[in-house]
């Protein structure tokens, strides 16, 4: 056992299982008692109890390492988060992997707060940041919304704060767990990784077409909404085109910002080519809205980094890249897709506007709105008789106008306001250039997923509802990293 432990890296689960002896004769026993009860079931047409036994197994010892090793309970929660609707579609079955996230969410905060004393680097001053300021404003006014004369019960409420718990809840959880510089770079090449793997898949089930089970799993409506176009919008192994869209749109700005900044040739060359993957998934998506998000990244990069040699470059080539897009002479469903965002005529973007004009009274009638989850398909689930029922937001900004009213709105973007201005006013006091470098890419990123609430709900989708509050919260930590190692140098000088 102690040759074992020499190889072991404390604090992770392999460490956790062998300290524990799990390999002793008691589990031997267990494990052997579970085989011959699987078989069992199997041999008598009742697989299926063997595989819920096997999650429901599975999901203890995650909910186990949540708890006790929440560093890479986190990392099990997000990768869980790319998956929540595949399963499902494989097994054309309705898994609730969504809700399961949200309960690994609460046993990781309460994980992180166990183990706090133990890591030192976790204590810090997140309270103390105006976002987190703005964000307890959004969070009194969330609780306000109880309230709310407009609705006869509170049931959408209780439905809808679970999300809003949740982003609150990991905006907390990446502040305490990503404390250190190896661990953000750690955060960010998974995003980068497993975006890029979405990304392939995406641009797989383009060139090859989708399997049947995915076939099979799309009904007459979303049949409707996917084929545009004459082809299909992909939506990799995602829950749906717009997250998927505004996940590879989004990551793309990222490396492409890392890309042009990179000196060494052979990182500079997989960095490129990690964005143009990105690009392709985010174009087969269909999602019209994405296409403006690169160029959104960039022109707010081009501000923030004007007198760079780099920078002129990339506005150079970002426009050639529109112009192309936009006049090449070639006519491909997926072309067509992304040009009609710039088509004022397109049908669907017109009644989008209709639809905006029609509700613009009763927004402005409703200031505290119609109450949580009154509008689109939550509204007509939980208020079928309410007003907004069933009516299309088909926009995160109208969503919120909808049902938090203008005041709401108005509450509810701040935060994301002055994130965007700490992350310009971080950029040009912190001193390391390769936290600089970050700071940029990340608020560039975030910039071009909320200009695209103006037509997609893109904010609170799983899994980018974790990379958008991580780093929201994680961008005081670098700004500590680097007053730490300034106050070192200023010591040893």
């Amino acid at each position: 056992m102690t040759t074992i432990n020499k190889y072991l890296k404390p604090g992770t689960l392999s460490s956790v299982l062998v300290k524990n002896r799990t390999t002793s004769t008691i589990s031997v026993i267990v494990f052997a008692f579970l085989a011959l009860l699987a078989g069992y079931f199997a041999a008598n047409g009742l697989s299926f109890v063997t595989f819920a036994i096997g999650g429901v197994l599975l999901g203890i010892l995650i909910v186990y390492v949540c708890l006790f090793i929440p560093l890479q309970g986190c990392y099990i929660l997000m990768f869980i988060g790319f998956f929540t609707a595949f399963p499902g579609r494989l097994l054309d079955k309705n898994l609730p992997l969504s809700t399961f996230c949200e309960v690994l969410v609460l046993f990781l905060f309460m994980g992180t707060y166990w183990n706090a004393k133990k890591d030192e680097n976790q204590k810090g001053n997140l309270i103390k940041y105006p976002v987190s300021i703005l964000l307890l404003f959004y969070i009194l006014y969330y609780i306000i919304e109880v309230f709310n004369p407009n609705v006869e019960n509170i049931i959408g409420w209780l439905f809808a704060s679970k999300r809003f718990a949740i982003q609150i809840l990991f905006y907390v959880i990446a502040y305490r767990l990503f404390n250190t510089p190896k661990r953000f770079k750690d955060f960010l090449k998974f995003w980068i990784i497993m975006a890029f793997i979405a990304a392939l898949y995406g641009c797989y089930q383009q060139w090859f077409g989708l399997f049947q089970f995915e076939i099979n799993s799309i009904d007459e409506h979303e049949w409707g909404l996917l084929f545009q176009g004459g082809t299909i919008r992909k939506f990799s192994f995602l829950e749906g085109v717009a997250t998927f869209g505004c996940l590879c749109g989004s990551m793309a700005v990222i490396t492409i910002i890392l890309a042009i900044n990179e000196n060494e040739k052979r990182k500079k060359f997989k960095l490129f080519f990690v964005s143009l993957i990105l690009f392709l998934g985010m174009s087969y998506s269909g999602t019209r809205t994405t296409t403006v998000m690169l160029p959104a990244g960039i022109a707010l990069y081009i501000l923030m980094t004007l007198k760079n040699k780099a920078t002129i470059i990339t506005m150079v080539v970002t426009i050639f890249c529109l112009l192309f897009i936009i006049l090449v002479p070639v006519d491909t469903p997926t072309l067509n897709r992304l040009r009609s965002t710039f088509d004022s005529k397109d049908e669907s973007l017109n009644v989008r506007s209709i639809n905006r004009k029609s509700i613009q009274p009763y927004i402005y009638e409703h200031p505290i709105g119609g109450g949580v989850a009154t509008s689109g398909v939550d509204g007509r689930r939980f208020y079928p008789t309410h007003r907004l029922a069933g009516f299309p937001p088909d926009s995160g900004l109208l969503m919120l106008a909808l049902d938090i009213g203008w005041i709401g709105l108005f509450v509810s973007i701040l935060p994301f306001v002055m994130f965007l201005y700490q992350g310009i006013h971080y950029y040009f006091v912190i001193k390391n250039k390769q936290y600089k470098l970050y700071i940029a890419a990340i608020t560039c990123s975030i910039f071009s997923v909320i200009v695209t609430l103006y037509a997609q709900v893109s904010i609170g989708n799983m899994p980018t509802v974790f990379f958008i509050f991580g780093v929201m919260s994680m961008f005081k930590r670098l700004v500590e990293f680097d007053n730490k190692e300034h106050e070192s140098k200023i010591i040893e000088g």
